[in-house]
């Protein structure tokens, strides 16, 4: 299920951050990733279904990680925490007694262009 939004020219972009913020640079990139993966978190907790039974909905538990790094690229995760993960998958996929009622990846569909703008204009900001 997972999503990835990647921005063309955005060494170069950092590169001048880095060299303009120094320290603040990599403050920059954590606070324009975690608001990048609220945008997703936001669509995701609007779109998810929600029961009429008493407990923690997932939509309750929709959460953005903090930063993360694999091969030098980071990112966060965005998607039910733990306490509600488990049921995600029986909505997103659905059951053999229930259709799917996605929510995840609509989700990402809809939004990833509205991210990458974003990122792409938190960067370009951060350079004037």
């Amino acid at each position: 299920m997972a999503g990835r939004v990647e921005l063309q020219g955005v060494d170069q972009m950092l590169a001048v951050i880095r060299q303009k913020l120094g320290d603040g640079a990599e403050k920059l990139e954590k606070k324009t990733l975690r608001e990048g993966g609220e945008i997703f978190a936001a669509a995701q907790r609007e779109s998810v279904a929600v029961s009429n039974i008493d407990h923690l909905h997932i939509r309750d538990d929709i959460k953005v990680s903090g930063v993360r790094s694999e091969d030098g690229d980071k990112y966060v995760a965005v998607g039910p925490g733990k306490a509600t993960g488990w049921r995600a998958h029986f909505l997103e996929f659905g059951t053999s007694k229930m259709p799917a009622q996605p929510f995840i990846y609509p989700s990402f569909h809809e939004q990833k262009d509205r991210v990458a703008r974003f990122m792409a204009a938190e960067l370009r900001n951060a350079m004037t």
